[in-house]
């Protein structure tokens, strides 16, 4: 294949997506991606026999995402996540707290729900709770916004970066060493995160409050009192959603012990538990409609593309204009990883970005005996969500959802929060890593 018909099919994809992240004009990111499969294959980057391989080849990950999205979908159609936002933020003792509880509960939310369904949720309730205290809603959602960010870098179930991750690096237990490396310095990044945008945002708040008159967040059980077993028989996800978590960690687990093969495989446990909802509720057509299709989408032309530059030879030269490190130099690597990762996201964002890292580091000789090389390509390209409006998807359905409400998200005002944010939490970030060497 020709390079520069490869290089070509990719620039104009990413092109095309600057634009539309830039502009808000345009075809969404999926249907970019999904065209420039169908271009990919047209063009003879790769024949119709490689891409639907290559499609096979990924479907793990499409069944596990599609498995998170409908336990999302559940899980908001019960009415879990809005009460659970609503005690979170009830823990809120003054009005200036609010943004350190926000963002902690949010964070670990997000965590083990992928950030793109949870910012759905998030942003209708956030601004009934602007209105309820007489305050600007933008500090709320920017604080939501942030927080699924630096949250969901823990585990590989909190956004599809590190899914991708998870399931293409190789790793042998995945979510285990997730949390073994990005524990400590997720738990350091929402606390001082927290503490830092209560410093930003809480005085204004607790004034707005003061002068609008408004009562403070009223404090709700959890579980409602006597009514979890009524609630999970009309919505079973509330029982099956922790047993999938408990299953996952058990099954990591267990391919660890067998050296990286496991008899049931990480995306098998959360398929099943996805179709244990669908069986067991009421009413399954409305909840596949809530399923987020076109992330799907975009993820199926993804691969085709990413397919496209590995046998168009476009990777090969991207490897060389970045002068990666070897993998046998992991103190290099990390501070690269991170690096390359928070400039590649503001220009592709940050699922693109990694989905092309992944065959790059690969060919350099990466693999599961590199594990914090793949931790801070995950964890590095997460955080880059927080410079900028276009790092991350979950940032574009924040603003997208606010503006269809009529209230406008300026990317000065979030970057003038968020730059000071990310310099926190990948410093931190980086300093963990070098520990774990």
């Amino acid at each position: 294949m020709d390079p520069p018909i490869a290089a070509g099919v990719l620039a104009a994809i990413l092109v095309a997506v600057i634009v539309r992240q830039v502009t808000f004009r345009g075809p969404p990111v999926w249907a970019s991606f999904a065209a420039g499969a169908v271009a990919t294959v047209a063009l003879g980057v790769v024949g119709p026999g490689a891409a639907a391989a290559t499609l096979s080849a990924n479907a793990p990950i499409l069944l596990f995402l599609f498995a998170l999205f409908v336990f999302a979908a559940a899980l908001e159609r019960a009415g879990a996540l809005d009460r659970l936002a609503r005690w979170t933020v009830g823990r809120a003792r003054v009005p200036a707290d609010l943004p350190l509880v926000l963002f902690v509960g949010v964070g670990l939310v997000s965590a083990v729900l992928v950030n793109d369904a949870l910012v759905l949720v998030g942003v209708p309730m956030l601004l009934a709770l602007a209105r309820r205290l007489r305050t600007a809603p933008v500090p709320l959602l920017l604080t939501l916004a942030y927080a699924v960010t630096v949250g969901s870098v823990l585990t590989p179930l909190g956004n599809p970066q590190n899914l991708l991750v998870s399931l293409d690096s190789g790793l042998s237990s995945p979510i285990l060493l997730f949390l073994r490396y990005l524990a400590l310095p997720t738990a350091v990044n929402l606390l001082v995160g927290g503490w830092y945008l209560r410093t930003v945002f809480g005085p204004g708040l607790a004034a707005e409050q003061r002068a609008g008159g408004a009562s403070a967040p009223p404090r709700i059980p959890l579980v409602p009192p006597g009514r979890f077993w009524t609630s999970a028989r009309r919505a079973p996800v509330l029982v099956v959603f922790p047993a999938t978590l408990v299953a996952l960690v058990v099954a990591d687990a267990a391919s660890a012990g067998a050296g990286g093969s496991a008899p049931v495989p990480l995306y098998g446990v959360a398929l099943a538990g996805a179709l244990a909802v669908l069986l067991l509720t009421p009413g399954r057509g409305p909840l596949l409609r809530r399923v987020d299709w076109t992330v799907l989408a975009l993820f199926a032309g993804l691969f085709v593309v990413v397919a496209g530059a590995v046998a168009g030879g476009v990777l090969p030269l991207l490897e060389r204009a970045l002068h990666v490190p070897s993998p046998g130099d992991p103190a290099a690597t990390i501070p690269w990883v991170v690096g390359a990762g928070l400039g590649g996201a503001q220009l592709v964002s940050n699922v693109p970005w990694v989905a092309l890292q992944i065959p790059a580091l690969h060919a350099l000789g990466y693999g599961a005996g590199t594990p914090l090389a793949w931790v801070a390509l995950a964890a590095g390209a997460t955080l880059a969500g927080n410079v900028t409006l276009l790092g991350a998807a979950s940032n574009l359905i924040v603003v997208q959802q606010a503006e269809r409400a009529g209230v406008r998200i300026g990317l000065r005002a979030f970057v003038r929060h968020g730059l000071p944010l990310t310099a926190i939490t990948v410093a931190v970030l980086v300093g963990c890593l070098w520990v774990g060497l």
